[in-house]
């Protein structure tokens, strides 16, 4: 048997993609604001990936952490806020709380592997300045739910949909439902430049205010192009943009997208049915089954013992299967678990502007921690053949014996 495909877009990669390369190169103007020609790739995706996702401003950045910290910066997230943070989810997500100097908030996630609404309404406070919604692994957390806790409350919802890009829930594309959204187009991601990432929002002023944030706090966003008369109030920022090079790959990955989720699902709905119910195997909450993105199957199996050998049969078979994050909660990190700056010196952890002392340990989110225990998480890749899926189902199928 051989090794099964694991990626998503970067399975695609071809001949497309390198004349896009080539033409930039031609060009040579490969930083994104000014060249011995005018650039034209970052803009013409920020357009291209609005009007795929259905949102009015689009802001592409360097990776999709940076995309987190720009969507939190244009919130004017900082010291002495708090951020509500699902247990279960990449480490990214706190960090770019902690690099904004805010004190980032856990909850529990409920059968969707996102956040549960009503463990964040239990932890929202005063200082609660947004929260983050989590689409794990290109399903849907409960968003109604969420939005119902968090807009009586006057919260922003930041939705970091770093592994969800292009699926849908009740028709509308994740990450344009919240007030910000951020993805990734890191090489594991549905569609992929290496590094990259996307801001996107329907509010102008946090589209200026992103744009300015990701290129040092407008240096160029106020002296070249039509926005330059609309930019924001002048803060410090960062430098976090896209190169050509990225955004001349990514207009290509784009136009892809929906083919790419289209096959990962089909490859899902076979082996699903030729796998069929699996006794003690328990599948994740969808909200909308028909718009998730198909990339994984994720189970819960009774107990972690069961859950450790039904991934060790799939992983002898070729299958690559494990626990999302190896089986744990991302404060479980020691950087966060020891609450660990690179300097220990400043906020959010280190300074009198949060004076609670939040500290973390393990069973703070005893609920996300037993879930992650007992579950793994199945590869489905768009180059999935039929005769792999049948493998995966197949095995599938003998792990649940």
């Amino acid at each position: 048997m051989r090794a099964l495909p694991s990626g998503k877009g970067v399975e695609y990669i071809g001949d497309e993609e390198r004349a896009a390369v080539l033409r930039v190169l031609d060009r040579r103007s490969l930083f994104r604001y000014y060249g011995p020609e005018e650039p034209t790739e970052v803009a013409a995706f920020e357009r291209e990936a609005a009007a795929f996702l259905g949102s009015r401003h689009a802001v592409a950045v360097s990776s999709g952490t940076a995309a987190l910290r720009t969507a939190l910066a244009a919130l004017g997230v900082g010291p002495g806020d708090e951020v509500v943070v699902p247990a279960c989810t990449f480490v990214a997500s706190v960090n770019a709380v902690v690099l904004a100097g805010a004190v980032p908030v856990f909850a529990e996630v409920d059968r969707t592997y996102g956040l549960d609404a009503d463990s964040v309404r239990a932890v929202l406070s005063p200082r609660t300045a947004a929260v983050m919604a989590v689409h794990l692994d290109n399903g849907q957390c409960d968003l109604d739910a969420l939005l119902a806790v968090t807009e009586p409350a006057g919260v922003p919802v930041v939705e970091d949909t770093a592994q969800s890009m292009g699926a849908t829930l009740g028709g509308r594309r994740l990450g344009t439902i919240g007030t910000i959204g951020a993805f990734s187009m890191q090489l594991d991601k549905n569609i992929t430049t290496g590094e990259g990432g996307l801001v996107v929002t329907d509010d102008e002023r946090l589209a200026l205010r992103a744009a300015a944030f990701q290129d040092q706090g407008g240096h160029f966003l106020t002296q070249h192009g039509a926005r330059r008369d609309h930019a924001p109030e002048p803060f410090a920022g960062d430098n976090l943009r896209l190169t050509e090079i990225q955004g001349a790959i990514a207009r290509v990955q784009l136009g892809r997208l929906d083919g790419l989720l289209d096959a990962m699902r089909a490859a899902k709905r076979r082996i699903l049915a030729a796998a069929g119910p699996l006794p003690g195997v328990t599948h994740r909450a969808l909200p909308d089954p028909g718009g998730e993105g198909g990339s994984g199957i994720i189970v819960a199996l009774p107990e972690p013992v069961a859950a450790q050998r039904f991934a060790a049969v799939l992983s002898d078979a070729g299958v690559p299967s494990g626990p999302p994050y190896g089986g744990l909660p991302v404060y479980a990190t020691p950087a966060i678990l020891g609450r660990r700056t690179a300097s220990m010196k400043g906020c959010p952890w280190h300074c009198d502007a949060h004076p609670t002392g939040v500290t973390y340990r393990i069973g703070l989110c005893p609920v996300t921690e037993d879930l992650l225990a007992r579950t793994v998480r199945v590869p489905v890749s768009p180059a999935y053949t039929d005769d792999d899926c049948d493998h995966v189902a197949a095995t599938m199928r003998a792990a649940a014996l």
